[in-house]
């Protein structure tokens, strides 16, 4: 099985950013469309076109020429294309150069085409950005290939939430391409993201990683989930991976030549000649196995096997890739903090956003959610019925340069330890990105589940709650760089909720860092939406 089909885009269902100014309507449609949910998105979108919205007249002439969840209407799609790029806007722009390098609607003029694509990325149009990004890196168009160059079009794109262009990243990271060092853990993070939007090449991507274990234990069945979520997009890759997983029982699942064979049997007619040829030999191996009778049965039993899976997929998009779905944090988790006698614990925000119900671990007790900050990205959880020892915070001279610091928290969890883990470091800056400072950075790791630990300096005070690390990416490719909220954003979040918390001032003696770690680590707790 080729390990490069993440990077296998279909440019003309790529999602698109939702802009800050849509009108009601527009913007839930932008945002539907970004998702994949074609049927919602003409929907929100056919009244505000109709009206003269010009981005909604952009989708709409998209979807309307292509057919796209509902009927073609091949003059009107026209007509909102040329009229939604003469009223300006950056989608009308975008589809409307597609339309006329593939001479769709319009007499074919490549250049004018990706002169129109050019210039909405340049204006910040994440879908545009990311078609210069791919451009780049094929060398398609034209255009020189530089992997280097492709990156900061992909990253611009990513950051604007454009799954497509987290696929291409996350490709980037784990195959060490554009100056990146290989890195399947932000591979990993990247696809999810970009299969949690809807995007069935994320999915595939990120059940390949589950299915192999890669940058995450092995794991079949999770892996089987993410492929069966992307079979309604009939996409030939979902179909061999899944047939795959039966055939050599991948990620602890027990072999099952029959499904293996029905699910080859079954690949859509859109597979390349390559595709078509993977199957074959697959089919022949397995028929070297199963008698004539299981072949035509399980030729027979592709079409049910088929629905049926498609038939999950459907209803579990609804759960786990709805905006706003609580259910689709199921699983999520990070690190956590109790600051109180009275069980506050305090975490990111993210960590818990979106989660139907709470718990902690190793404890196992479901916890309340009190307050969020999102700005801060801070969260105040309360545990009743059990006594959990809390860390006090130091008062005092405040953190310097190159203090030394230890942070404690769950990280990786089920590829390392299953308990807290503790890494080391010195502060250094005492502002986060862009002179954030509300943050600061520091050397100690971090790593996916660390969000939300306790930071403390030598004597075992709180001095800040970890929040994110830097993912390397673009020509410069920076290399631990991590950061926690400070104390004094921490204590202000604290003092607004009430909570009774404890300080100490710094002693004279430092401890050892197997002092520091024991007495944290008991204060520190892992935080799970379930």
């Amino acid at each position: 099985m080729r390990p490069d089909h993440p990077l296998i885009l279909l440019v003309a269902i790529l999602t698109a950013c939702v802009t800050s100014t849509a009108s009601a309507g527009v913007a839930e449609g932008l945002d539907a469309y970004s998702r994949f949910q074609f049927a919602e998105a003409r929907k929100e979108l056919t009244e505000p076109a109709a009206k003269g919205d010009p981005d909604a007249m952009a989708l709409m002439g998209d979807m309307l020429m292509r057919g796209t969840a509902g009927p073609r209407d091949e003059i009107r799609a026209r007509d909102y294309l040329s009229q939604s790029e003469k009223l300006g806007s950056l989608y009308g722009k975008y589809f409307l150069g597609w339309a006329l390098i593939n001479g769709h609607l319009f007499p074919k003029d490549e250049a004018k085409g990706i002169d129109l694509i050019k210039d909405a990325a340049n204006k910040g149009l994440a879908i545009a950005q990311n078609a210069m990004g791919w451009w780049i890196a094929t060398g398609a168009f034209g255009y020189e290939k530089n992997d280097a160059i492709a990156l900061t079009w992909f990253k611009a794109s990513a950051e604007k939430n454009h799954s497509g262009s987290m696929n291409w990243l996350a490709g980037f990271h784990e195959q060490g391409r554009g100056g990146l060092t290989k890195d399947p853990l932000a591979a990993l993070e990247l696809f999810k993201k970009s299969a949690t939007r809807g995007n069935h090449v994320g999915m595939i991507a990120l059940g390949r990683m589950y299915a192999t274990g890669v940058g995450v234990p092995a794991d079949g069945q999770e892996g089987l989930k993410w492929f069966y979520m992307a079979v309604p997009s009939r996409d030939p890759n979902a179909f061999l991976w899944i047939a795959n997983v039966f055939e050599f029982g991948r990620g602890g699942l027990s072999k099952d030549l029959s499904l293996a064979y029905s699910w080859q049997y079954a690949l859509p007619p859109t597979a390349t000649a390559e595709q078509i040829k993977e199957s074959n030999e697959a089919k022949e191996r397995l028929a070297k196995t199963l008698s004539r009778t299981e072949i035509d049965e399980a030729a027979r039993q592709s079409r049910g096997v088929v629905e049926s899976a498609m038939a999950s997929a459907r209803a579990s998009s609804t759960l786990q890739l709805g905006a706003g779905s609580s259910s689709n944090r199921q699983g999520v988790y990070g690190s956590g903090v109790v600051v109180s006698k009275a069980g506050d614990i305090i975490t990111n925000e993210h960590v818990i956003q979106g989660c139907a119900n709470v718990r902690i671990q190793p404890q196992g007790n479901a916890v309340r959610i009190v307050a969020k900050d999102e700005k801060n990205d801070l969260a105040l959880l309360r545990v009743e019925g059990i006594r959990i020892p809390s860390v006090r915070t130091r008062t005092g001279r405040g953190i310097r340069l190159g203090d030394e610091l230890v942070a404690v928290g769950y990280p990786l969890r089920g590829l390392i330890s299953s308990g807290p883990t503790v890494t080391t470091g010195i502060v250094n800056a005492l502002s986060g990105v862009n002179n954030d400072t509300s943050a600061f950075q520091m050397s100690a790791t971090v790593q996916p589940g660390s969000s939300g630990g306790p930071i403390v300096d030598t004597h075992g005070l709180l001095v800040g709650i970890v929040r994110s690390r830097l993912l390397p990416s673009g020509p410069i490719s920076p290399q631990n760089v991590n950061f926690g909220i400070n104390l004094a954003t921490v204590q202000s979040f604290l003092d607004a909720h009430g909570v009774d918390y404890e300080s100490s001032a710094v002693g004279n003696k430092p401890m050892s860092v197997g002092d520091v770690t024991a007495l944290t680590q008991r204060s520190t707790v892992q935080v799970e939406c379930y």
